[in-house]
């Protein structure tokens, strides 16, 4: 907080400092942009090639009762932000007793490091499905 006087030089001053105070910031915005790249703005690593397998042992080891589930598919890995940070997320859809379910699988490139029945913040429902084999998959009847 400053405190203007009443002496016409001060007051200057302080009108010179007020207008030279944008022109400082964005010399200082400027000198950031050498920063290295942020995660969002870096290309993610590669999606690990045994994801599936991965995926498999997770629901197998979830799921009390895998065998009253059946015709398993699953997403395409896609990068994205939880709160655990930056990681794969693969969505994988199944008929329980009947019912279409949809869970997600977040994995970093060697561990799963989270799962849950899917919410419509993860964006399952506009994913493309492939027959998910380890899980014994057969294809669904489409959503739409």
């Amino acid at each position: 907080m400053l405190i203007a006087t009443k002496r016409a030089g001060d007051r200057r001053l302080w009108h010179g400092a007020a207008a030279a105070a944008p022109l400082l910031a964005a010399a200082l915005l400027a000198g950031c942009s050498g920063l290295a790249a942020t995660t969002e703005d870096a290309a993610p690593p590669a999606p690990n090639p045994s994801y599936r397998e991965m995926v498999a042992n997770r629901l197998k080891s979830s799921f009390k009762n895998s065998s009253s589930y059946d015709s398993f598919e699953i997403s395409e890995p896609r990068w994205v932000h939880s709160v655990k940070g930056w990681n794969w997320l693969a969505c994988v859809r199944f008929l329980d007793r009947g019912h279409r379910r949809t869970y997600a699988v977040f994995f970093d490139g060697s561990a799963v490091v989270d799962d849950r029945l899917a919410v419509q913040t993860d964006d399952c429902d506009r994913q493309g499905y492939g027959p998910f084999e380890r899980m014994g998959g057969t294809t669904l009847d489409p959503l739409h």
